[in-house]
């Protein structure tokens, strides 16, 4: 696995109206179904591309996974965004 096929999954929290994470350092298929799950509970959720592999285990504490679900919105797709 390369580290340029890495995906993070945020997660639309409705409280706030932003992006939270959900997990990281997935494989694409992982992060998709991941996604899907989030779905059929009817929450909207993006697979993000990770630039690199990210250090901390707990996506929620990853300050590299803030700034990714920061950024993703349903207007503006960022460079990392592969999927909405």
């Amino acid at each position: 696995m390369t580290e340029s096929t890495l995906k993070t999954v945020v997660v639309l929290d409705p409280e706030t109206q932003g992006y939270k994470p959900a997990a990281h350092n997935l494989v694409a298929s992982d992060a998709v179904d991941l996604a899907q799950k989030f779905s059929g509970e009817n929450r909207k959720a993006k697979v993000l591309d990770q630039t690199e592999r990210h250090r901390t285990s707990d996506p929620i504490k990853c300050r590299l996974c803030k700034q990714a679900a920061e950024t993703a919105d349903d207007h503006t797709q960022t460079a990392d965004s592969v999927a909405s």
